[in-house]
């Protein structure tokens, strides 16, 4: 049974619902509207309906929900390449939690990032209790065992500096199912929506690599953090208003390229 539905009063037979399909499913018949192709395997990626310029396009299969706009204007190059190269890792957080309704924003960015073959099977953790947040680095620390942990960095747990999760408000965890091969580059993708995302905000955000690397070998972290049975813990983000602005953009290294 098919997913689409044309309206043949709008459809103008332009064929770009065809031409832009990833998986192929769709063909212009005989009249010379789109059809979908029996027993093929549609990916639900709504390239079909976001194409169409005439709103003839219907998808059966997608979630339910109306078609956003794309936006009237685009950032230009200048504005945007000075956006993404000014972003800086923020480890200063002041106290204040980002909230409910900031935290939803940023996700319903981050669900939007691509994912392999449009599976979109990321899971989302977000901790804001302080207490659970505390303890959560204590579970690195202790999982990290006695000679994890160099000497300099446990001096400074030891001394009340959490070097963690850095005193972060808010943290927001993404996870994928075990059996699935692309968690790992799909739930780095959407942090990295994420983060950006909140950087538009005026948030500061830095990637939780400690908490990352403990939880694929310590199942207690996993349990503190909840993780449902059958995922691992893809990546981290430390969320919150920075305690300082940043007001230049340092150098880097030179390219390394190799062109063929």
């Amino acid at each position: 049974m098919s997913q689409i539905t044309i309206d043949h009063s709008l459809c103008r037979k332009d064929g770009a619902c065809v031409a832009v399909c990833p998986a192929h499913v769709l063909a212009l018949n005989a009249e010379g509207f789109p059809e979908e192709i029996p027993d093929s395997l549609c990916i639900l990626c709504g390239h079909c309906a976001a194409v169409c310029p005439h709103g003839a396009f219907q998808h059966a299969g997608l979630p339910e929900g109306e078609l956003l706009p794309m936006p009237a204007e685009l950032p230009s190059a200048e504005l945007m390449d000075g956006f993404l190269m000014s972003r800086r890792s923020v480890r200063e957080f002041r106290e204040k939690p980002v909230g409910r309704k900031v935290m939803e924003e940023l996700l319903d960015v981050a669900r939007r990032a691509p994912t392999a073959s449009n599976s979109q099977k990321l899971h989302w953790i977000v901790i804001e209790d302080r207490a659970k947040l505390h303890a959560l680095a204590q579970e690195v620390v202790t999982g990290s065992g006695p000679n994890g942990v160099r000497p300099f960095l446990l001096k400074q747990w030891e001394e009340g500096y959490d070097f963690v999760l850095r005193g972060a408000p808010t943290l927001a965890v993404v996870c994928a199912p075990k059996d699935y091969g692309f968690g790992k580059e799909d739930g780095a993708t959407a942090l990295t929506y994420l983060e950006l995302a909140a950087e538009a905000r005026g948030l500061g955000a830095c990637w939780a690599g400690y908490l990352t690397r403990i939880a694929a070998v310590h199942e207690p972290l996993c349990q503190l953090l909840a993780v449902p049975e059958g995922y691992f813990v893809c990546g981290g983000l430390m969320l919150g208003k920075g305690k300082y602005r940043y007001r230049r953009i340092p150098p880097r290294k030179p390219l390394s390229v190799q062109w063929a």
